[in-house]
C-alpha cells in the first residue's frame, strides 16, 4: 500500500511539472523567432530599436512574475512551510524568484545595449 501511494505521487508530480514547464519552453521558443523575424528588415539590417523594446517588455514580464511569486508566497500560510517538503518548497520558490530576477536583469542589458546601438544606427 505505502508503495503504491508513493508511485502514484511520483507519477503526479512528474505529470504537474511537465504540464507546467513544457509550455513554458515553447512558448520561448516561439517568441524569440517571431522577434529575429520582425527585428530584421529586407535590407539584412537590424532594427535594434525593435528590439530593446522586445527585451525592455521582456524584463517588465520577469518582474510582474517575479511579483506574482512574492505575492504567493506571502499568501501561503506558514504551515505551509513545516516540514522536510515544506522547505523544498520554500527554497524552490526563493529560486525561482531569483532566477526572474536574473532574466530580467539580463533582458535590461540587452535593451541597453540595443538602444545604444540604435542611437549609433540614427547618427550614421
Amino acid at each position: 500500500m505505502k508503495t503504491a501511494t508513493i508511485q502514484y505521487f511520483t507519477v503526479l508530480s512528474i505529470f504537474a511539472f511537465m504540464m507546467i514547464v513544457l509550455p513554458a519552453g515553447v512558448l520561448a521558443a516561439e517568441q524569440g523567432t517571431q522577434v529575429d523575424s520582425t527585428a530584421i528588415n529586407a535590407a539584412g539590417n537590424t532594427d535594434h530599436e525593435t528590439l530593446a523594446h522586445y527585451y525592455e517588455d521582456q524584463a517588465k514580464e520577469m518582474e510582474a512574475k517575479i511579483q506574482e511569486q512574492v505575492e504567493a508566497f506571502n499568501h501561503k500560510p506558514s504551515t505551509s512551510f513545516l516540514g522536510r517538503n515544506g522547505q523544498r518548497i520554500k527554497k524552490h520558490v526563493v529560486y525561482k524568484i531569483h532566477e526572474f530576477e536574473k532574466a530580467a536583469a539580463e533582458s535590461l542589458e540587452k535593451a541597453a545595449y540595443h538602444n545604444k546601438m540604435a542611437e549609433e544606427q540614427e547618427n550614421r
